[in-house]
């Protein structure tokens, strides 16, 4: 990840905020059985002030996860995708993302990756699904800094556990890695991968399953009245109409909203190369191999798929709607390049997979969840900026907290307003 552009919230003040109302309380409401949560959910305040309709659009992490909260809180909502949940063009699609706690000085997004864990489980154990493949991650280049002293006091006081592992230890310990040049490395031994796409198909069917709504067409704001929008179009032949809108729709965001989004967010392309180990050889897959972090993303992916994932960064911008997602040859040999450093093993095996994909990146990498300043009924929740899938069952909650008139904790209004968001310069992250 590249520098966050100002610090966010340090000690006692991040603890207020996040079990206050707003994401604190979102945990626990969503650990609660089904019929729980939906007993509470009778007695939660009606968004708008009568029998309530929220269309959210884009069926992403952020969006799945707000539909299903608001339909198990009794809403009545209506999901709208483009492609439909899961497509190859989507940003929460493909086969993987990373779950982890490290976060260098931003202990804000450090205790929502842990409580998002614990969701995530708790999702697993009510579905009888797995998703989570725990693992190990490995901080790999970065040297003893501020930023690195603050990831360990944050540790610390929150009870994470972690090593600093000396070069020879980490040489011993995954002897198929090349750790030359490094003294040490920040170990996070309670990490894990998800099943991204499986992830959305399954909290979209149990939001259908629960009576909720899917549509696939391209929806866009429709007429308005004064501060509300009364409707949105559906591929410019159906109007939806409802009470409140939540566009959560990743990289279409700029497309949706120009005036608004086109400085705030930008959609940079992300190249996905998977390699295949040698037969026989389970070394460079699940569960023997860590994540690397830091240099350039690499992780295995699950076991009866084998091989390992590695990401090159910096594609350049992408159209999500028009782009090829054909992996440049420029970045497949960055990816070899990078394995003939750290990963020797597997420098001469072949390509057993690749994709193309994109995150929508803010310039500061804050969420942007925040209320449209032209109408009072419209709600934009984007900006994942590479790390927000593994927070989508805590932003589902905030979300809907917010949409159905929960004020939230006006610290974490702050880091994600689209007033505090600066404009977006060259802005580039890495997965997870």
């Amino acid at each position: 990840m590249s520098e966050f552009a100002h610090e966010l919230m340090a000690g006692s003040g991040t603890r207020r905020a996040f079990l206050k109302g707003g994401l604190g309380a979102a945990a626990v409401a969503s650990t609660l059985p089904v019929a729980a949560r939906d007993a509470h959910s009778r007695d939660a305040p009606a968004i708008g002030g009568g029998a309530s309709d929220v269309i959210v659009i884009g069926a992403g992490a952020f969006g799945a996860w707000t539909a299903l909260t608001l339909r198990e809180r009794g809403v009545k909502v209506t999901l709208v995708d483009a492609y439909g949940p899961g497509n190859p063009r989507a940003t929460s699609s493909g086969q993987s993302r990373q779950i982890r706690y490290g976060y260098g000085d931003r202990e804000a997004y450090t205790r929502s990756a842990v409580r998002a864990m614990r969701l995530w489980k708790a999702r697993e154990a009510e579905w009888g699904v797995q998703l989570l493949y725990p693992g190990t991650r490995i901080l790999m280049g970065e040297r003893a800094n501020a930023r690195l002293e603050a990831q360990k006091n944050i540790f610390d006081r929150l009870s994470l556990p972690y090593e600093m592992v000396k070069h020879d230890e980490l040489s011993h310990r995954w002897p198929q890695i090349s750790f030359d040049g490094m003294e040490e490395a920040f170990v996070e031994p309670d990490v894990a991968m998800i099943r991204a796409r499986d992830a959305i198909l399954k909290i979209v069917e149990v939001f259908e399953r629960h009576g909720g709504t899917t549509k696939i067409a391209r929806a866009m704001p429709g007429s308005a009245s004064g501060r509300r929008m009364n409707a949105v179009t559906l591929g410019g032949t159906e109007t939806l109409h409802a009470d409140t809108f939540v566009f959560a729709c990743g990289p279409w965001l700029p497309k949706v909203f120009p005036a608004l989004l086109a400085r705030k967010l930008t959609t940079t392309r992300c190249d996905v190369v998977f390699f295949g180990q040698p037969a026989g050889d389970t070394r460079f897959s699940w569960p023997n191999f860590p994540q690397l972090n830091g240099e350039m993303s690499t992780y295995p992916v699950f076991s009866g798929v084998g091989g390992l994932k590695v990401i090159p960064v910096g594609g350049g911008s992408l159209d999500p709607d028009e782009a090829e997602r054909i992996v440049a040859p420029e970045q497949v040999r960055r990816a070899r390049e990078y394995l003939a450093r750290r990963v020797p093993g597997l420098k001469d095996q072949p390509i057993t997979d690749s994709l193309v994909c994109q995150f929508e990146m803010a310039a500061d990498e804050d969420f942007l969840i925040d209320k449209h300043p032209d109408y009072d009924n419209v709600w934009i929740a984007g900006g994942g900026s590479a790390h927000g899938f593994k927070h989508g069952p805590v932003l589902g909650e905030y979300i809907a907290g917010r949409v159905s008139g929960d004020a939230g904790d006006p610290e974490l209004g702050k880091i994600f307003s689209l007033a505090g968001h600066e404009d977006v310069g060259a802005a580039a992250g890495t997965s997870g």
